[in-house]
């Protein structure tokens, strides 16, 4: 990856972490000259990285108005549950591939990890790890094209949480990846699949889709800090 590429991918997570860390909150917007002031960068940079971000749809471009932090309606928020439990319930139903014992560890890892943030009472990272765990099962279980859909879903899943999770809720238990892990284990997929259908289930359960939205916020106070 070139100095340029690097320059880009460092800004686009710079962007992704303040998002998903709900201290650019949604529909905030995003100017082009002001992010390049901010990371130091340049205004075609900066127009490369928000396209890649809307293509995940964590940005949405304004043909004449510019960039903005998506802002996920709640039919939105339905569709991309609806899609993820397309996928992730039927491929635990009929996997690709068995659960490697490398695979089942790397799941363990972030198991342990989701401990230690519920522990810490982390809620950005509960929503992140909760998303890596989902991911690296389809990744295990599926297939490269599975993953890369899944990705897509998964992030939007975290921003669609980050906006609308209830208070002093957990959408994603991390009680059901340890049955899931045992239930895979134990070559059961069927009851692996029900148990997903559940879990996703309870996700949305979860979310409040008449809650207000979080007021914008303002770039230079917000991305500052994390620009180098």
């Amino acid at each position: 990856m070139g100095s340029s590429a690097k320059e880009e991918a460092r800004i686009a997570d710079a962007l992704c972490k303040a998002v998903l860390e709900r201290k650019l909150a949604p529909g905030s917007k995003l100017p082009e000259e002001e992010l390049a002031q901010i990371f130091r960068s340049n205004r075609a940079k900066i127009r490369r990285v928000l396209l890649l971000l809307s293509r995940s749809h964590i940005v949405t471009l304004e043909p004449g108005r510019g960039a903005f932090v998506s802002r996920p309606s709640p039919q939105e928020a339905r569709d991309v549950l609806a899609s993820r439990r397309l996928i992730e319930v039927s491929l635990l139903a009929r996997p690709y591939r068995q659960l490697s014992a490398q695979g089942a560890e790397r799941l363990r890892r972030i198991m342990t990890q989701e401990a230690q943030a519920h522990a810490a009472h982390d809620a950005i990272a509960m929503i992140y790890l909760s998303g890596q765990f989902h991911l690296t099962l389809i990744e295990e279980l599926g297939n490269k094209v599975l993953k890369s859909i899944t990705g897509e879903l998964i992030l939007r899943m975290s921003l669609i949480i980050t906006m609308y999770e209830r208070q002093n809720t957990t959408c994603c238990l991390s009680s059901d990846h340890h049955d899931l892990l045992e239930l895979l284990g134990a070559h059961d997929y069927a009851e692996a699949s029900a148990l997903m259908a559940r879990h996703l289930e309870g996700i949305e359960s979860c979310l409040d889709f008449h809650r207000e939205p979080a007021t914008t916020t303002i770039l230079s106070q917000i991305l500052q800090p994390l620009k180098d």
